[in-house]
């Protein structure tokens, strides 16, 4: 393997490593997202319920 060849590489690995922390982040972000969607949706079912029993 050349010099050349072994940086490419390493570069790659970098690059992929890199990518991969991205969308982990990306992940957690729309899973935040999703279950605090969910939580309003159940507060407003409980406020909603809640008004009809008054």
């Amino acid at each position: 393997m050349t010099k050349k060849s072994g940086i490419v590489i390493k570069t790659i690995g970098i690059g992929v490593t890199v990518l991969g922390i991205l969308l982990d982040i990306v992940d957690d972000w729309v899973s935040d997202k999703e279950m605090e969607e969910k939580i309003q949706e159940k507060v407003d079912e409980a406020l909603a319920k809640r008004k009809n029993e008054d």
